[in-house]
C-alpha cells in the first residue's frame, strides 16, 4: 500500500475514505521522514534501489526498459522482490506501458510490444482497444506492477503534434470515450491506471526538453481537452497525472505540475478525490524553469500526493530542508 498526502478538502465521495483509518494509523507510527519519501516515486536503477528504500523509505520506482534488458521473466520478478522486501510498506511499482512509441515489458516480454490507441482503434474499435488493454493489466500484474502511467487522455487530432502519436488522435468526445472505457476496465480488474497530461497537452512542445507554454483559452479546454479527465472521474480514475506546461488561462507563472491554480481546479471545480502525481520533476521544462524555491517544494505546497523524479537524492532533500527549515 501506498501512503497518501490528505487533503482538507472533504467532498461527497471520497474515493479513499475507507482507507484513511487504516492509512492514519499507520502515519501515526512513522518518522516525518518516513513521510516525506512516501511521497515520491524514483526512477529505478538496481544498482541504488535497496539504499533508497533503506535510507529514504520511498513511495516506490518507476521501471524504465533498460531496467528489464537482459532479464529472464524470473529473474526481473525476483528483482523486484527483493528490493521490496526491504521496505516497510510495500512498494508502488509503476511503469509507462501505453502502447506504440512508450513501451516498456512488452519490448521484452511480448512477442511483439503493445500497438497504440490509435493503432488498436483502426484495427477493431473500442472492443480492440480494450482486449489489449487486458492483455497489458494481465502482463503487468504478472510482474508485480501495480500502476501504469496510462492511458494518455490528451486529446489531439493533428499529427504534427508531439504528443499525437500516443493519443487516440480524435475528437473530445471519442477520447473521452476511450477513456471512460478504458479507466473501467482498470478499475475492474483493480490495477491502477493513470491519466496523463493534465490539464491536456495540445500542441504544446516536448517538455522533456524545454520549457511549453499553452495560450488556448480556458473554455477551449473545458470544451476539449479537459473533456476526458473530468469525464473519467465519475469513473473513479484513481491517479491523474499533470503536465508541465505553463497553462496561462489557469496560471501564467507556474507549469502545471507546480501551480496551486492547477490542482485547486482539479479538486475543487471538478471534485477529485484521487491521487495527484506530477510528471517527473527531472524534465527540461522544470530544470530550465526558474524560481526562487525549489522545485519539489513547490510541487508539495501546489497539492501534489506523489512526486515522480529521476533524481530522487536532489528532489527529496530539497523537501527535507524545507521542512527542517
Amino acid at each position: 500500500m501506498l501512503i497518501l498526502s490528505f487533503l482538507s478538502i472533504t467532498f461527497t465521495k471520497d474515493l479513499f475514505e475507507d482507507y484513511y483509518p487504516e492509512a492514519e494509523e499507520i502515519i501515526s507510527k512513522m518518522t516525518v521522514l518516513e513521510r516525506i519519501g512516501q511521497m515520491f516515486i524514483g526512477r529505478y536503477s538496481k544498482d541504488t534501489a535497496i539504499e533508497q528504500v533503506q535510507k529514504y523509505g520511498i513511495g516506490g520506482f518507476c521501471i524504465f526498459a533498460n531496467n528489464i534488458a537482459g532479464h529472464t521473466e524470473q529473474q526481473f520478478i525476483d528483482e523486484l522482490a527483493a528490493v521490496d522486501s526491504q521496505s516497510k510498506i510495500h512498494l508502488a511499482y509503476s511503469v509507462d506501458e501505453e502502447g506504440g512509441t512508450v513501451c516498456r515489458v512488452s519490448l521484452y516480454f511480448r512477442k511483439e510490444k503493445f500497438p497504440s490507441p490509435r493503432q488498436s482503434f483502426l484495427k477493431g474499435g473500442f472492443e480492440e482497444i480494450l482486449s489489449i488493454e487486458q492483455e497489458k493489466i494481465e502482463l503487468l500484474k504478472k510482474f508485480n506492477f501495480n500502476v501504469n502511467f496510462a492511458p494518455v487522455a490528451d486529446m489531439s487530432m493533428n499529427s504534427s503534434d508531439y504528443i499525437y502519436d500516443r493519443t487516440l488522435g480524435e475528437n473530445a468526445t471519442m477520447t473521452s470515450k476511450y477513456i471512460n472505457q478504458v479507466v473501467d476496465e482498470y478499475v475492474d480488474n483493480e490495477f491502477c491506471c493513470c491519466l496523463k497530461h493534465f490539464p491536456g497537452y495540445g500542441n504544446n512542445r516536448n517538455t522533456h526538453d524545454d520549457v511549453a507554454h499553452d495560450y488556448r483559452p480556458l473554455d477551449y479546454l473545458k470544451k476539449n481537452d479537459l473533456t476526458s479527465f473530468v469525464n473519467a472521474i465519475d469513473h473513479e480514475v484513481p491517479m491523474i497525472m499533470f503536465s508541465h506546461n505553463i497553462v496561462h488561462a489557469i496560471d501564467g507563472e507556474y507549469p502545471a505540475s507546480i501551480s496551486k491554480k492547477v490542482h485547486d481546479l482539479l479538486r475543487t471545480e471538478y471534485g477529485f478525490t484521487g491521487i495527484i502525481i506530477t510528471d517527473s520533476l527531472s524534465m527540461g521544462a522544470i530544470t530550465r524553469y526558474t524560481s526562487d524555491v525549489p522545485p519539489a517544494v513547490l510541487a508539495v505546497e501546489a497539492g501534489n500526493d506523489i512526486i515522480l523524479t529521476s533524481t530522487l537524492e536532489e528532489h527529496i532533500n530539497q523537501v527535507i530542508k524545507a521542512y527542517e527549515d
